[in-house]
């Protein structure tokens, strides 16, 4: 497949990159199968040759099986990985190593002009230690973006793959990937959609497709919910409060999914959606 032949079906080409900015954040195992990270980066690659997209990936899979094999023992508190010196070690060579270059690599080869980054590369996010360090570690949360590196580098096609590492004084820290796609969502003004293993928030066998940020932030402390919707959930409903002009959560189920999430059906748990679909569907082809 060569670089100029490839267009994905179901997208419309919009060569003056109007539309707004859409932060996709890549998490959970829904990808593991090599057909549906192959889907994924097709589409992912199309996208963002004809629309502004950031994507924001995490590795905690990768991270967990890795850490396995050297002999430690994840842990988690309140779906936040707890990252001691050995963990940040793993963290470091697996997100901003592997993780990235591999999707780099694979978005490259589908035709997108891909940039490899990590929070802390050009300043792109600058972060603080976490407020409970104390039982999480060597964890950050972000405090800024650097817009304008971020939308010279849209506004130049480019399509930014950002590793949630981050730093403080010269110390590394681990920054959970639903709270850095969230900030830079937030300083962008973009939709958000956070990727996860599961369609969206189920309370009681409900899909609940529709929240406000005050219901989001609610039913993060519901019994039911638990694992890491619930820093997706905190994560979403900070967006939409600080800037993103949505925030979606749901799952990457097969080939169209993308067109499917930016459509006026689109499935999953949308938190401020008041005005279905996303500006993205402008340059969907119909």
């Amino acid at each position: 497949m060569t670089r100029n032949h490839f267009e994905a079906p179901g997208f419309a080409r919009n060569t003056a990159h109007s539309a707004a900015p859409l932060v996709l954040k890549l998490g959970g195992r829904s990808l593991d199968a090599p057909a549906a990270f192959a889907s994924f980066v097709l589409e992912v690659a199309a996208f963002a040759r004809t629309h502004p997209l950031v994507l924001v990936h995490g590795g905690g899979a990768q991270v967990s099986a890795w850490s396995e094999r050297l002999g430690l023992v994840p842990r988690f508190e309140g779906g936040l990985r707890v990252t001691d010196a050995e963990t940040l070690e793993v963290v470091t060579a697996v997100l901003a190593g592997l993780s990235n270059k591999r999707l780099v690599a694979a978005l490259r080869d589908a035709g997108s002009d891909a940039v490899g980054l990590s929070l802390l590369d050009g300043g792109l996010v600058p972060v603080a230690r976490h407020a409970d360090s104390a039982t999480l570690g060597a964890v950050g949360t972000p405090i800024g973006v650097h817009t304008a590196w971020l939308s010279e580098l849209l506004g130049g096609h480019r399509l930014p793959v950002i590793a949630t590492l981050g730093a403080q004084h010269g110390e590394l820290l681990n920054v959970n990937a639903d709270d850095a796609a969230a900030a830079i969502a937030a300083a962008l003004g973009a939709d958000l959609v956070l990727l996860s293993d599961i369609a969206g928030l189920t309370i009681e066998g409900e899909l609940r497709s529709s929240l406000d940020a005050n219901q989001a932030r609610a039913l993060a402390d519901h019994p039911q919910v638990s694992g890491g919707m619930r820093p997706k959930l905190l994560a979403a409903a900070h967006a939409v409060a600080t800037g993103a002009r949505s925030a979606r959560i749901a799952r990457w189920e097969d080939a169209g999914t993308l067109a499917a999430l930016l459509g006026s059906q689109a499935p999953g748990t949308c938190i401020a959606c008041a005005v279905p679909p996303l500006a993205h569907t402008a340059g969907l082809a119909r």
